[in-house]
């Protein structure tokens, strides 16, 4: 063989091989959660699967939930070893997660048959369901729209939310919308960004975030929670480049930070309008904007309109007032979301959700 087709066979090889790492690094994460729980039947084990299908801050799944099958209940609440102690240092987002959790709980139920209704304490430090099976048929599009609802950081068009959408918002209690062309807009933009710089020059924020972060499809596979890179926009190639050179070290630098809160601009420059979900600024308040936050994300997604979170502005309480203020909202603003479409097709849902037993207990 002369030298110049070792020297082509050698760079075909490195080719070959070069692809065949990033389809493997690149390729989509596959949790399997484990849904069987001893004492709970086959139909709740999937109830309480979709229910742990809620949005929730940085994916920690901050819920214990007490199964009592005998008394057609269960009991939610926090779980203190998954808080976010720096950036949530209110629990603000720990009961708007709970909230989800137990609002996307109801749903299951509904979708299952069952009725069921909910008690919250009176401080917020649980959440009650009861549930009893009515025999009506399962709601197989509702179990789709749960299992659709992901968090999508893509670009989007410039097309417009439709008025049959906003129209509809108005039945959401608690639900606020400022298209891109609102005067006000602007104002949740600018309190947006000014909030993630404040986090881009805080190493205590970054430090918490970086746990937080997974950087491989086997990290996520065996913790089962925390951000993949699919869930922060990142897939295919970029993915691939993600978990090759990034690390928790790497996630804690003032280049990752810089990086983050770029990304922050694009897209908070980039959407059709925010949707604000608001509540009264105490435990149960932000409980029931979890509640409200679940019915407008399906709702979108019964659309096709995608959703990101981005409530920097809103972990601050000073500033959470102000956006209320500058905003002339009854209620305060609890949370922020980026909403509107994207080219191609619509996003996916990671399914990164922990074992059920890990956080279930029967009584």
């Amino acid at each position: 063989m002369t030298l110049k087709r070792k020297i082509i066979w050698s760079l075909a090889s490195v080719c070959v091989f070069l692809c065949l790492y990033v389809c493997y690094v690149g390729r989509p994460v596959g949790v399997d959660t484990d849904t069987e729980v001893e004492g709970l039947n086959s139909e709740l084990e999937q109830i309480l699967y979709y229910a742990g299908l809620a949005p929730n801050s940085h994916n920690a799944q901050m819920w214990e939930v007490k199964v009592y099958p005998a008394e057609g209940k269960l009991v939610i609440s926090p779980d203190t070893s998954r808080l976010l102690y720096v950036v949530d240092q209110e629990s603000r987002e720990t009961y708007i997660s709970m909230g989800a959790y137990a609002r996307s709980c109801m749903l299951a139920f509904e979708a299952y048959g069952y009725n069921s209704s909910i008690h919250v304490s009176e401080h917020g430090q649980s959440i009650t369901v009861i549930y009893a099976n009515s025999g009506m048929a399962r709601d197989e599009g509702l179990l789709t729209l749960m299992r659709r609802r992901h968090t999508d950081k893509r670009e989007y068009t410039k097309a417009g939310i439709p008025e049959f959408f906003q129209d509809g918002l108005r039945g959401i209690k608690g639900a606020v919308f400022r298209p891109e062309m609102a005067d006000d807009f602007g104002v949740i933009k600018d309190q947006t960004l000014a909030a993630a710089a404040e986090q881009r020059d805080n190493q205590e924020i970054r430090d918490e975030l970086a746990e937080w972060l997974r950087f491989s499809n086997g990290e996520a596979e065996e913790k089962k929670d925390g951000l993949t890179a699919e869930q922060n926009g990142i897939t295919g190639l970029g993915k691939a480049i993600y978990y090759t050179f990034g690390s928790r070290w790497f996630a804690r630098s003032d280049t990752f930070a810089q990086t983050g809160y770029e990304m922050a601009q694009r897209q908070a420059e980039n959407c059709a309008g925010f949707l604000i979900i608001t509540a009264s600024d105490t435990n149960v308040g932000c409980i029931e904007a979890g509640m409200h936050l679940t019915e407008a994300w399906l709702y979108a997604v019964r659309n096709d309109i995608e959703v990101q979170p981005m409530s920097y502005a809103l972990e601050d309480k000073a500033r959470r007032f102000a956006v209320q203020n500058a905003l002339k909202l009854t209620n305060t603003p609890q949370m922020i979301l980026r909403i509107g479409f994207v080219d191609g097709a619509y996003g996916a849902n990671a399914l990164v959700r922990r074992d059920l037993k890990d956080y279930i207990e029967v009584e």
